[in-house]
C-alpha cells in the first residue's frame, strides 16, 4: 500500500469508530416507542390465545386442492424408469448383491431411456407469442 492509500484507511477506521457529530433522530419522531407503549411480554405462550379461540368469526378454509394429473402412459413410464432405475442400483449396493451385466446395462438403459423420453416430450416455447409468462 501506498502512503496515501495508508492515510485514506486511517481516516475511515477513525471515522467509523467516532461518535455521530449530530443528536439529531435517527428517524421519524412519528415511530419513536415510548417505554410504556411497548408490551413487556409479547411473545409468551400463556398471553397469546390459540388462533382458533381468538374471535368468534368464521375462518378460512381453503378448498380441497385438485388431484394431481395422472398423465399418459408414456410419461408414467419414462418417470418410473427414471426414478426406479437409480433406486435399484443404491439397494442393489446396499445388500451386496452382484449384478450380471445385462442387468445393469438394462438399469443405466432405462435411466437415460426415461430421461431422454421426459426430455423429448418437454413443450418447447412458440417464439410467435409475446407473452413471457410473467403474472403481475
Amino acid at each position: 500500500m501506498s502512503r496515501d492509500d495508508e492515510q485514506v484507511w486511517a481516516d475511515l477506521v477513525q471515522a467509523f469508530h467516532a461518535a455521530p457529530e449530530d443528536d439529531g433522530p435517527r428517524w421519524p419522531a412519528a415511530e419513536d416507542v415510548q417505554a410504556d407503549d411497548r408490551d413487556p411480554a409479547p411473545f409468551e405462550a400463556e398471553s397469546v390465545a390459540p388462533p382458533a379461540q381468538a374471535t368468534g368469526e368464521d375462518h378460512f378454509i381453503p378448498p380441497p386442492p385438485p388431484p394431481l394429473p395422472r398423465g399418459d402412459g408414456v410419461s408414467r413410464l419414462a418417470w418410473t424408469a427414471l426414478l426406479a432405475a437409480p433406486v435399484f442400483f443404491v439397494v442393489a449396493v446396499g445388500v451386496g448383491w452382484n449384478l450380471p451385466p445385462v442387468v445393469t446395462v438394462l438399469g443405466v438403459g432405462a435411466f437415460v431411456g426415461g430421461f431422454a423420453t421426459l426430455v423429448a416430450r418437454m413443450r418447447g416455447r412458440n417464439p410467435y407469442d409475446p407473452d413471457d409468462g410473467a403474472v403481475v
